[in-house]
């Protein structure tokens, strides 16, 4: 795996194992919400509300779709045929179909929607409500409706975890609180693991399925999450939005400091930072291998 990275003002670049960065040509103004696919990647324009998608193998654009505004998250399907997106603008999700780039669906989902998670079998997408308090599963592709999780507070991201779903939320009072939460398959209530200082910022659930990295204004850190213990802090990269695990490999981006990190999340000490940039986005593609 390789890491494919967009910035406003460097374009597009792609860091392969050896950490020399490669431009890529890229018409787009203004390139960002990169994303990884099974045989190609996306990458999307803030000006033009253009979506692009690459071939893997020959690294030029086969189709131009539309994007909604404030693209949130980009999905593709495991399948290859579908990409999802959403939008914290609209407060929509939709459903492309890769063969034309044609919309196949659309639903709305929550108020100012930040987070998108595709389940591995590609059956259910999980968005986290943004403003509104709750997590909406849909049937996917066709975006249906499947259940709808509340929550006490401002639902900022959910992701899957052991069968269940890891829910952070926003408290609020005196000052704002990060609260993550489990929900048991089954559980009609989410359980309180860990309380924080500060908004939540990013969420990803290690490949281990009890462990997970989350942002906070204090850093990023990784929680266990049976236990709610903090199991490591890195104050340098409080609030990175954008969190991606392939293996045991961490991808830190849409960060304040504006740089993309690589990281061990076992071994955090061990870290490269891949790029300096001012509005830098990151996701892992399969161009050649990290070994991950």
């Amino acid at each position: 795996m390789s890491v494919l990275i967009t910035d406003a003002a460097l374009g597009v670049t792609l860091s392969p194992p050896e950490g020399v960065l490669t431009p890529l040509p890229c018409a787009l103004a203004c390139p960002y919400m990169p994303c990884g696919g099974r045989d190609c990647f996306f990458i999307c324009c803030r000006q033009s509300r253009d979506c692009l998608c690459y071939s893997a193998k020959t690294r030029q654009p086969t189709l131009r779709m539309p994007a909604p505004p404030e693209l949130a998250a980009l999905c593709p399907s495991p399948c290859g045929r579908y990409l999802y997106q959403l939008s914290t603008e609209a407060d929509t999700v939709h459903t492309l179909h890769l063969n034309a780039g044609e919309l196949c669906y659309a639903a709305p989902v929550g108020v100012f929607p930040r987070s998108m998670r595709l389940h591995p079998s590609g059956r259910w997408l999980l968005i986290a409500g943004g403003a509104a308090p709750e997590a909406i599963l849909l049937r996917a592709p066709e975006l249906v409706r499947d259940n709808v999780f509340y929550t006490k507070g401002p639902c900022f991201a959910a992701d899957y975890w052991r069968g269940g779903l890891v829910l952070v939320c926003a408290a609020e009072g005196d000052d704002i609180q990060t609260v993550v939460s489990t929900l048991a398959p089954g559980a009609l209530r989410p359980r309180e693991v860990q309380r924080l200082p500060g908004q939540p910022g990013g969420l990803c659930v290690c490949p281990d399925g009890t462990t997970a990295l989350l942002s906070t204004p204090d850093g990023l850190m990784k929680l266990d999450l049976s236990s709610g213990k903090l199991l490591w802090n890195l104050p340098e990269w409080a609030l990175s939005m954008k969190i991606h695990c392939q293996g045991g490999w961490a991808l830190l981006s849409d960060a304040p400091n504006g740089q993309v990190c690589l990281l061990r999340h076992e071994q955090p000490w061990i870290r490269r930072i891949l790029l300096n940039g001012t509005d830098a986005q990151a996701c892992f593609c399969a161009l050649g291998g990290f070994g991950v």
